[in-house]
C-alpha cells in the first residue's frame, strides 16, 4: 500500500492525495446536436423519451441520459421538487375509434374549455372556448363534433359535473335526466360517468387539459384550434406507439 502511494507521488505530485469525482468523466457533445436538441424542445415541447424517439428517426443515436443532461443545463425542463416512484403503466382503451369519446370542462384564465376526445386513438373530434361551462354549451359542442367528423360515438364519458349530469331529486327522491343526458337519449347514445373522487376514470381528459395549459404557457399567441390541430396531426403519443392521434383515429376506424 505503502509502495503504491510513493509511486503514485511521484507520477501526479500532490494530485495523488486529492479526492477523485466518482463516476465515469462527463462526455464531451457535439455543440451541433446540442442546438438540435434545444430546437427540437422548443418546437415540439418533449421530454426525452420522446425527444430520443424523434432524434433516432433523423440518424442520431445518443441515449436518453444524455438528452435530459442537455434540457437540464439549458434550463429547459420544469422543477418537480415531489418526484414520485415509478408506476406502473395500464392503458385501457376500446379497441375501436369512435366507440367511445371522453368529455370534460376545465378553466384556464378566466376561460371555459370543453372538449370531446376519441378513446381509442386521443384525436380531439371536438374543442370549444367558452364563457360559461353549462349544458347548452356542451350540447353544442357535442353536435360540432359529430358534423365535422361525420361520426357518432356509442358512449360518452364524462364525470359528474352538472354540466353533464343532474344529481339532485325530485320531488318523488328520484333523479331526472339532465337536459345533456336527454339530448344523448335522443341521439341513441349510451351516458357513463365516472365515479366521484376518481379522476383515473376520465384520465385522458386530465391528462388532456394538462397538455393544453402547458402549451399556452409556453406558446402564448397560439389559440385553443391551433393547439387542437398540432395535437392531432404532430404530437406523437407515447401510449400510441409514437404514433400521431389522426393516424391512429383512421387507421382503427
Amino acid at each position: 500500500m505503502v509502495y503504491k502511494l510513493v509511486s503514485k507521488h511521484k507520477e501526479e505530485g500532490d494530485l495523488a492525495y486529492k479526492a477523485k469525482k466518482s463516476g465515469r468523466p462527463k462526455l464531451k457533445i457535439c455543440p451541433g446536436f446540442v442546438k438540435k436538441v434545444i430546437e427540437e424542445r422548443k418546437k415540439t415541447d418533449y421530454g426525452k423519451e420522446k425527444l430520443h424517439f424523434v432524434l433516432r428517426k433523423q440518424g442520431f443515436s445518443v441515449s436518453q441520459h444524455i438528452i435530459q443532461s442537455i434540457l437540464n443545463e439549458n434550463n429547459l425542463t420544469d422543477p418537480c421538487p415531489k418526484r414520485r416512484g415509478q408506476r406502473k403503466y395500464v392503458s385501457y382503451q376500446w379497441p375501436i375509434s369512435n366507440y367511445m369519446w371522453h368529455c370534460d370542462w376545465s378553466q384556464y384564465k378566466k376561460k371555459w374549455y370543453c372538449v370531446f376526445i376519441d378513446d381509442r386513438s386521443r384525436e380531439i373530434m371536438a374543442a370549444g372556448e367558452f364563457s360559461n361551462a353549462n349544458e347548452e354549451n356542451a350540447i353544442f359542442l357535442l353536435y360540432q363534433a359529430i358534423l365535422i367528423n361525420e361520426a357518432c360515438p356509442v358512449i360518452i364519458l364524462s364525470d359528474k359535473g352538472t354540466q353533464f349530469y343532474n344529481s339532485k331529486k325530485n320531488k318523488e327522491g328520484k333523479l331526472t335526466p339532465s337536459l345533456f343526458e336527454q339530448e344523448l337519449g335522443n341521439l341513441g347514445i349510451e351516458f357513463w360517468t365516472s365515479r366521484r373522487n376518481h379522476p383515473q376514470t376520465n384520465g385522458k381528459m386530465e391528462r388532456w387539459f394538462g397538455s393544453m395549459k402547458a402549451r399556452f404557457k409556453k406558446h402564448p399567441d397560439e389559440g385553443l384550434q391551433d393547439f387542437v390541430k398540432w395535437y392531432n396531426n404532430e404530437r406523437i403519443h407515447h401510449a400510441l406507439n409514437y404514433d400521431t392521434p389522426d393516424k391512429v383515429y383512421w387507421e382503427n376506424l
